[in-house]
């Protein structure tokens, strides 16, 4: 069996190493953190470009139908991201003697984000692949839970559209990214969650799988309501990466239209990328934060890096005081959400948003 080496220019973004001080990464204090990430920060929010508009609607929702389910109420309820863009969205809210409440009576909640699957926001109820429903097994352990149509996908794709082309959302912000558009609708949707009197504002976690771990994580980075994450399926590095134009490609779903002018500078220049894909993960620190990766799962082509990007990771976590608070739970399936990993999501939730 051959074992790849650590490849070390992957990961110089985050602890940049010194070769003059025997390995001792040039970040090692909070305060030198803290000027990386603010120029960090800015490097990956002009990466993800600029919406054609910046207004923000009041955190507004209308219920369109209520179903009373054994263990909690599920509402269909429909709110704005953008001015004139309806979101609809599922809330589910368990009996108050089942919430994990502070002294005032205000529960946790979490936002659950889809896949790529057809059924959108139906995954989260149980719907499609089995074991994706975080946001059902969540209210069933007494979590609130959102969870919403991520763009063109669900009841937000326009008529005659193939599920998740980004084509019609382009058109509006040409200037943007899908990556940018799902950080700001996650934002929108924890504003729905803030507005909730059953909700602590400073109890919000986040959760989803493939296209709902990458929403999860932009969320994350540039929102720090975010209390608590977790990202399953789908961190992976850029650099080396044979398929890393998955995140640039230019038909169907369009990630990041700016990514693929800096890959194709580094097809013809060589060297390092600017920047990385886990960096948006950095920026998460050091609230807590949950990767879950699947080893066999061959959807990103570069699975031997995830154990590096973990300790990389955690190293970080570390200089900031905080180690507990990062893990890298990495699993021998596939692109799945198995029972022990539902389960480990579950419970870090349990623990890190439990009532003060």
């Amino acid at each position: 069996m051959i074992i790849k080496p650590r490849n070390e220019k992957e990961f110089r973004h985050i602890l940049a190493v010194d070769p003059n001080r025997d390995n001792t990464p040039t970040i090692d204090t909070p305060e030198a953190w803290q000027e990386k990430r603010a120029a960090l920060k800015q490097t990956l929010t002009e990466l993800l470009g600029e919406p054609s508009q910046t207004v923000v609607p009041e955190p507004r929702f209308t219920v369109l139908e209520e179903v009373q389910q054994p263990a909690y109420r599920q509402l269909l309820i429909s709110y704005e991201a953008e001015p004139g863009e309806e979101v609809r969205a599922y809330l589910l809210i368990p009996p108050l003697e089942k919430r994990l409440v502070n002294a005032q009576g205000q529960g946790a909640a979490v936002l659950c984000l889809h896949g790529t699957s057809d059924v959108a926001k139906e995954t989260q109820l149980g719907a499609g692949k089995p074991g994706r429903g975080y946001a059902k097994y969540l209210a069933h352990e007494g979590f609130i839970a959102l969870a919403p149509d991520h763009v063109c996908s669900g009841d937000r794709l326009p008529e005659g559209v193939r599920p998740y082309d980004t084509a019609s959302f382009y058109e509006r912000h040409p200037n943007w990214s899908a990556a940018g558009k799902a950080a700001w609708d996650g934002s929108r949707a924890l504003d729905i969650l803030c507005s909730l009197p059953e909700v602590d504002p400073t109890r919000l976690g986040c959760v989803g799988h493939s296209l709902g771990g990458h929403g999860t994580m932009w969320t994350a980075a540039f929102d720090e309501r975010v209390k608590c994450g977790v990202y399953s399926c789908g961190l992976t590095t850029w650099q080396d990466n044979p398929d890393r134009y998955h995140w640039s490609r230019d038909h169907w779903y369009i990630y990041i239209p700016k990514l693929r002018t800096i890959l194709d500078k580094q097809n013809e220049t060589g060297g390092l990328l600017p920047v990385e894909m886990y960096e948006f993960a950095a920026l998460v620190a050091p609230r807590p934060f949950l990767h879950i990766g699947a080893m066999t799962d061959r959807t990103y082509d570069n699975n031997e890096t995830l154990p590096d990007v973990g300790l990389r990771l955690n190293a970080l976590w570390e200089i900031l005081g905080q180690p507990g608070n990062f893990a890298n739970f990495l699993f021998g399936d596939g692109h799945e959400v198995p029972l022990y990993s539902r389960t480990l999501t579950i419970g870090w939730f349990q623990y890190h948003l439990a009532a003060p």
